[in-house]
């Protein structure tokens, strides 16, 4: 393997695409191949504390709550024939919870909100038997050891939560938010507060499922391949591009994950170029085809 040209385009992203802080992390064939953080008001901290940065994982968190459905289905406690209806009160009556999985996957909050968080969240509680955070944390945060990861806001974490950035597409100044923590975190229902370190153990359970299996092969294969909503028309791939303008891809096949997270709104349309350049250097850096088929950039 060979990261040279990878880590040059990475270092390069700040200056290139004006994005004023990001963090990524690759996994190859099971094991962290290649770790990156920029924040150009952080310098002077160190390397090992920027990793404990918080970010706001919108659209890319949505994985998480699907693998919960999935593994209610595998142990035998939901099924994807069954209707929506049974467990949340006046909902669309031939909708079932493949349906769900894919509509919940597919689109954001404000624009469908019956196929929302809040819904997804009751399906679980109910199959489970159990809150939608503590079914998280037994099943998912905690055999994972994602000690900073978190459906919730709290006074705790949000000292931890990088700068969010905002992108004026008029005058291309970029400037800090003026939002509140609060404001921003409620903007998304269901918003996921995590490290990337702690979200790539998690992409990586889900694709090699070494460390710990969240999903039978079998159940990893139809979620991936025919359940969720996912941004490529290629086999064995899961792509998904979040508000903020991260990045999630999980490969089963060729065993290859990149989470890459930042906090800049309104995202320019020049940055779009960013993601396939992103992942073909990462696959061309661990020997793999540069899969340029049915990639979409936004």
């Amino acid at each position: 393997m060979n990261f040279k040209e990878l880590a040059g385009f990475v270092n390069n992203i700040g200056k290139a695409y004006h994005v004023p802080c990001y963090d990524i992390c690759v996994y190859h064939d099971t094991k962290r191949a290649f770790r990156k953080k920029y924040n150009s008001h952080d310098f002077p901290r160190t390397f090992k504390k920027l990793r404990k940065n918080l970010y706001f994982m919108h659209s890319g968190a949505k994985l998480m709550c699907c693998v919960a459905l999935m593994q209610l289905v595998e142990n035998k406690k939901l099924s994807l024939e069954d209707k929506v209806s049974s467990f949340v009160e006046d909902f669309e009556p031939s909708a079932s919870i493949s349906d769900m999985i894919y509509e919940y996957s597919r689109t954001l909050d404000f624009e469908r909100d019956d196929y929302g968080f809040v819904n997804v969240s009751k399906i679980i509680e109910k199959a489970s038997g159990v809150t939608f955070n503590n079914y998280i944390e037994e099943n998912i945060t905690k055999p994972l050891k994602m000690k900073s990861t978190s459906f919730i806001l709290s006074e705790k974490n949000k000292k931890k939560i990088a700068v969010q950035y905002v992108f004026n597409s008029k005058t291309s100044e970029i400037t800090e938010s003026n939002n509140s923590i609060y404001e921003l975190y409620n903007k998304n229902k269901g918003c996921l507060i995590t490290t990337v370190d702690d979200y790539a153990r998690f992409c990586e359970a889900v694709c090699s499922g070494k460390c710990h299996r969240l999903l039978n092969e079998e159940n990893t294969y139809l979620l991936i391949n025919k359940l969720i909503y996912k941004e490529t028309k290629k086999d064995d791939a899961f792509v998904c591009m979040g508000y903020n303008g991260g990045l999630v891809l999980i490969d089963i096949k060729k065993k290859i994950t990149i989470v890459y997270a930042q906090h800049l709104q309104n995202i320019p349309v020049s940055q779009l170029e960013m993601y396939p350049s992103l992942r073909k250097l990462t696959y061309e850096a661990v020997g793999n085809d540069t899969w340029t088929k049915d990639y979409k950039t936004a």
